[in-house]
């Protein structure tokens, strides 16, 4: 007796196992293709020939943001826009760096825990966007320019 539950059990974790996997890729796969899509046309479109990150910003658009290199192997960062409109190109050299929009933030507002520190576009044009928890543990927004981390916008305590 103790065998066949020691079967079942074995079977019930693999089949669960093996569900999680698969509910896990299909979750990913519009994402992926998304990826897929803004990669083909930033290589298609833009002086970049070697991507090296691609990440997803939801603003007031939806972006898929990529880093890479271009042909003179300056590192450049492309905004493609979700709907069919065109790619807005920046060179990195003409912005502020993760580290530096850290500080920035660090220097201001002394978050306790940074989230996520991301590349985005908004009307304004390249924005970092950096998402912190303060001392009390609400969650923050702090949107600073990229190309000179001047403060463009702020969401506190949520």
């Amino acid at each position: 007796m103790k065998k066949w539950i020691t079967i079942i059990i074995v079977a019930a974790v693999i089949v669960m196992g093996t569900a999680s996997v698969l509910l896990y890729q299909t979750a990913r796969g519009p994402v992926k293709e998304e990826f897929d899509q803004a990669s083909k046309r930033v290589m298609d479109e833009t002086p970049m020939k070697e991507i090296e990150n691609t990440t997803m910003y939801h603003g007031a658009k939806a972006y898929t943001v990529i880093t890479g290199k271009d042909d003179n192997n300056e590192k450049v960062v492309a905004f493609v826009p979700e709907k069919k409109e065109g790619i807005i190109v920046k060179k990195w050299a003409d912005g502020i760096s993760k580290e530096q929009a850290i500080n920035k933030l660090k220097d201001e507002k002394q978050p306790d825990k940074i989230l996520s520190v991301r590349l985005g576009h908004e009307s304004v044009g390249p924005v970092w966007e950096i998402t912190y928890l303060d001392k009390q543990r609400n969650l923050n927004y702090f949107y600073l320019l990229f190309s000179n981390g001047e403060w463009w916008k702020k969401i506190e305590n949520l």
